[in-house]
């Protein structure tokens, strides 16, 4: 049985769970390399892998060494990314380092879209076993996949696309509207207080900020053990350009915004909520806090930050002028 074969059958098994649409299998550098569920266009076939690709990368810079997966959420479904070298599988990676055989090269995840109503964390744990028999299927077959966008081999992307279900192209097309923002002194001052209620109702949280579109932080708020912490622009804009990305996969998948990220790490959680033309985003210990109880809490305060930046979206566009009326025409002969 050839090594592709091996993987659509651990993938059909993930596929027959309730409520789990799709299942597919990518390198870390975007290369798709199996699929089970839903149809592809093949446009489809390496631009969703190439968005969940960024996704996953983005996760894993922000969460080198514990992330366990990113939960994508919106209106029509779910989407789950997980590593399959994930903190999960360390007694699995024991036995390949002992073996000589695992290789850090050999970087794969699985993208798996699901329902809405469908608990994808605990399918994630419920496919443990199968994410275990593809990690080894894959690294113990000594295959080596290689990016056919960088080969610009016809044949390599011909065998990529046979290996997964291929409907008829369909035309979409999703613009996105500049957009420019400024808050007045009464909008941050009441930004940084709903910040400051947030981190008396999480005791645990390490640090929470608003950030606008192009990464720009809007407010912030560092737990006092964090005060030292300098990188938080980083993260910000690093956050919201995973937020846009998801934003992109969640539309190429089922033509659907994303409203919510969960990033599961060993010992963290970061939520990213989107807030139309900005994000919410903060970060928590798992120490004291129960996820079921962060999920209650972080809405009542993500709607009030909506509200306000929905207020100086509105004065902004209350303040737009026509540039043409104050220049006039430029003709030029």
């Amino acid at each position: 049985m050839e090594l592709k074969e091996k993987i659509c059958i651990h993938l059909d098994q993930i596929k027959q769970l309730k409520g789990v649409e799709n299942a597919v299998l990518t390198q870390r550098d975007g290369n798709p390399i199996q699929s089970a569920g839903v149809w592809f266009s093949k446009d489809e076939i390496f631009n969703v892998s190439s968005a969940a690709s960024a996704i996953f990368n983005v996760g894993i810079h922000l969460h080198p060494n514990d992330l366990k997966y990113i939960l994508i959420e919106g209106k029509k479904a779910k989407i789950l990314i997980a590593p399959l070298n994930s903190p999960l599988h360390h007694s699995l990676n024991k036995i390949l380092e002992q073996q000589g055989i695992f290789d850090n090269k050999h970087e794969y995840f699985i993208a798996i879209t699901a329902q809405p109503n469908t608990n994808l964390g605990g399918i994630f744990l419920q496919t443990n076993e199968c994410l275990k028999k593809i990690k080894t299927t894959l690294i113990t077959s000594g295959e080596s996949f290689k990016p056919p966008l960088v080969q610009f081999n016809d044949e390599k992307i011909q065998d990529i696309i046979r290996g997964f279900d291929v409907k008829e192209n369909a035309g979409f097309d999703m613009q996105v509207n500049s957009f420019s923002l400024s808050l007045s002194e009464y909008i941050s001052v009441e930004l940084r207080k709903i910040l400051n209620n947030f981190s008396v109702a999480v005791p645990d949280m390490s640090h929470a900020y608003i950030t606008l579109e192009g990464g720009f932080i809007a407010s912030q708020i560092l737990n006092r053990r964090n005060l030292f912490y300098n990188n938080l622009d980083n993260i910000s804009a690093m956050s919201y350009s995973l937020f846009q990305t998801a934003n992109r996969c969640a539309w190429l998948l089922k033509k659907m915004n994303a409203e919510t990220i969960l990033l599961d790490c060993e010992n963290t959680f970061q939520f990213i909520y989107g807030l139309g033309n900005a994000i919410f985003s903060t970060e928590i210990g798992k120490a004291r806090q129960k996820l079921g109880l962060i999920r209650l809490i972080l809405p009542q305060f993500s709607k009030k930050i909506s509200y306000l930046i929905k207020e100086a979206s509105q004065i902004q566009d209350h303040k737009s002028f026509d540039i043409k009326s104050l220049l006039g025409e430029l003709i030029i002969k």
